[in-house]
């Protein structure tokens, strides 16, 4: 389970997709920033080894000492309390509820609905749920106007419109200020929680034997975690020695701009609307003023990373990259980007972590 998750969290900076060119003019501003986006590819920028491209990174970054350094005897071992946490976050997969039908729905509940909204008649970009239910829980759950208090009062099965008016400065266009009808249905109104077991049979959906196999891949998972931290706060003791180059902060900003506009172009928005709507900046330029104290440690974290490959000689080969179980994602990401996430994740940690002193 928790190795494949590897797999899935492909990035701490970055996650891939089909993106179109990026606008990044503000609302009601100039434009003042621009990154093309077509085409883009994680792995723009890097060289076949994953390294920045013609960057040397030693001469940008101090390193703090990393061989031979004191680690925690206490952090090679998983504590049974966390694994046990672990369990009962899987084991929230598996909870249902009672469902309830001989009464209506009071503030407070939880209920799963779907529904489709219209304006004018006519369905607009990211006003239906597309029949996979959602649970949404009255008082709790944020929803504009009054849409969740509209449910009260109805039972499970009912099917009713619900009317709304989007807040004039809502951020999208098409939306601001209308008037829609939502068509929605109530699949299902929870009551008391019904708490699963772990059993064999779950341990299986996650690709294990057995519990027993299930919980050592949780302490293993867990240990990593904890020479990740470790490695992590060791490596921010690292320093710059001259500017962050421009090509690698330029690489950083433009794969953090591609997962949101990836996330705009999934919910029909512009990248500039999804920053005032979903993530609360008035444009893209200033998320990106706000951010560049961010990316600018980020820098150094990978720059400190590639500067102690080049001096202990270390790299990533082909077969590094299937052992990580990342062979699937190359088409998707591109080796050299690949090959930069192991160095990142599994080499540089490792050669730390194995010339560490255990105290």
């Amino acid at each position: 389970m928790f190795k494949k998750i590897t797999a899935i969290a492909l990035s701490l900076l970055l996650t891939a997709g089909s993106l179109a060119a990026c606008d990044l003019g503000g609302i009601g501003g100039d434009k003042k920033t621009e990154y093309d986006l077509t085409n883009y590819s994680p792995s723009d920028g890097l060289d076949i080894n994953g390294f920045f491209k013609d960057i040397k990174a030693s001469d940008y970054v101090s390193l703090p000492e990393y061989k031979g350094v004191s680690i925690s005897a206490d952090l090679l071992e998983a504590n049974e309390e966390d694994v046990e946490e672990q369990i009962e976050l899987i084991l929230d997969e598996y909870t249902t509820y009672e469902e309830i039908t001989e009464r209506a729905i009071e503030n407070g509940d939880t209920v799963n609905i779907d529904y489709t909204g219209t304006i004018d008649g006519v369905a607009f970009d990211g006003g239906s749920t597309n029949g996979q239910g959602t649970d949404v829980t009255i008082g709790v759950t944020n929803y504009i106007d009054n849409f969740l208090e509209q449910l009260i009062g109805h039972f499970a099965g009912d099917r009713f419109d619900v009317y709304v008016t989007f807040p004039v400065d809502y951020g999208v266009d098409s939306l601001n200020g209308k008037e829609a009808v939502f068509d929605v249905t109530i699949n299902a109104l929870y009551g008391e929680e019904i708490r699963a077991e772990m059993t064999d049979a779950i341990a299986n959906d996650y690709g294990f034997e057995n519990v027993d196999d299930l919980k050592q891949d949780i302490r293993d998972w867990l240990v990593s975690q904890n020479k990740s931290d470790f490695f992590t706060e060791l490596i921010h003791g690292s320093a710059l020695t001259k500017d962050v180059p421009k090509q690698v902060m330029d690489y950083l900003i433009k794969a953090d701009l591609s997962d949101y506009k990836y996330y705009a172009d999934s919910q029909g928005v512009t990248l500039d609307e999804f920053m005032y709507s979903y993530a609360g900046y008035e444009n893209t330029d200033v998320y990106l003023a706000n951010n560049m104290e961010t990316y600018k440690n980020n820098a150094i974290y990978c720059l400190a990373i590639q500067a102690i490959a080049e001096a202990e000689g270390l790299s990533v080969t082909d077969m590094d990259v299937s052992d990580a179980g990342l062979s699937d994602y190359i088409e998707s990401y591109g080796m050299p980007y690949l090959k930069q996430y192991v160095l990142q994740t599994i080499t540089v940690p490792s050669f730390v972590i194995d010339n560490a002193v255990a105290e």
